[in-house]
């Protein structure tokens, strides 16, 4: 029996859904995995006994980019010398087959120009610049954590040939259950629905204000939010804070309508709720998350928002994902795979990355 091809995956150690995908990988048990990380997260999220290769910070205070730069982070002296150095050493300790880069792409063009096979994430966002070109015409291959029905067109006429779209696999069975319609609609006095708003941690969680507006314009539906905040004010009667919440998805799943962040692993925990659901797009780089938003309402008519937008139709939102919760599905659909096949996607992958004469298109 030969042994499983080596791969080493670097997880940027920017939030932790980096990291969750790692780990997605190492389930597959398709692989002798290396994880390279910064992350002090990594022992938390990936599965016990994960090999993991630990990265120096690569954070130089007051560093700006040349503007004339066709790069995103090249600063110069110990501390990258350091990282390079550490990340150079650790492929050349596993010996990979090819290398994942999830993302960076300093990282990829470090390690393709090292003689090393690069599989590259792609994300959404405003991703033409010239840095993102370079890495998608030097990586081996593509890849991408959804389904090509979420991929921005014009990016997926230039480099679908070269991508392999593997979502994610759908571990709780999440593809044969259908989104609940809800029973408590807002009809009359008595009728309360329930929205859950979970809130992630990047930037400290949601403005207060934000909030407040949000649920003063439902105000026929009571707003349960379950996770960090930050500012003061007044709070409206229908707005409940609860603070942090061990399992969040089980709040969801009690929810009438579930409100998250476009951000990629919250969208992927919250569609496993089975409930209707509306998107917000908080503010990241390259506008990742707003891109998302779009296409996923594009795709599968997710309704979203903005929080800081004072004039967002948050009625309309919460109204549209009550009345077609099965747009929820379209999208779990479009994001969730089998885990067979999820495995075996990956194994072409990398044996279409690592074979001899494999070159970037």
């Amino acid at each position: 029996m030969s042994s499983p091809p080596k791969l080493l995956y670097y997880a940027h150690d920017h939030g932790s859904g980096h990291l969750h995908h790692a780990a997605r990988v190492a389930a597959t048990g398709a692989f002798d995995l290396t994880v390279v990380t910064a992350s002090a997260a990594a022992d938390r999220i990936l599965p016990p006994g994960t090999a993991i290769a630990r990265l120096p910070s690569d954070v130089v205070p007051g560093h700006r980019q040349p503007p004339a730069s066709r790069l995103h982070y090249t600063p110069t002296g110990r501390v990258i010398r350091d990282r390079f150095a550490a990340l150079l050493q650790a492929v050349q300790r596993v010996g990979p087959e090819a290398v994942v880069v999830d993302v960076s792409v300093e990282a990829a063009l470090f390690l393709r120009l090292a003689g090393y096979p690069v599989i590259y994430r792609r994300m959404h966002g405003e991703r033409a610049d010239p840095a993102h070109e370079l890495a998608y015409a030097e990586s081996d291959h593509l890849i991408a954590y959804y389904g090509p029905d979420l991929e921005e067109p014009d990016w997926r006429d230039r480099f679908a040939a070269n991508t392999t779209f593997l979502g994610v696999p759908d571990r709780s069975g999440r593809l044969g259950i259908a989104a609940r319609r809800s029973a408590r609609r807002p009809s009359g006095p008595t009728v309360t629905p329930q929205v859950a708003v979970v809130t992630g941690t990047g930037g400290g969680g949601v403005d207060l204000a934000d909030l407040a507006r949000a649920a003063s314009r439902v105000p026929w539906a009571r707003w349960n939010v379950y996770g960090a905040t930050r500012g003061s004010g007044r709070v409206p009667t229908n707005l409940v804070l609860h603070g942090w919440a061990e399992d969040a998805v089980a709040r969801m799943r009690e929810a009438d309508v579930v409100v998250v962040s476009s951000g990629f692993s919250a969208v992927t925990d919250a569609i496993g709720a089975a409930r209707p659901l509306v998107l917000v797009a908080e503010p990241r780089p390259f506008s990742e998350q707003g891109r998302f938003a779009e296409a996923a309402h594009a795709a599968a008519g997710i309704p979203w928002c903005r929080w800081a937008d004072p004039d967002a139709d948050w009625s309309g939102a919460v109204t549209a994902a009550l009345d077609e919760p099965s747009s929820a599905d379209r999208l779990a659909a479009a994001i969730l795979t089998d885990p067979g096949e999820h495995r075996r996607a990956w194994e072409s992958v990398v044996a279409t990355a690592a074979s001899p004469g494999s070159a970037p298109q």
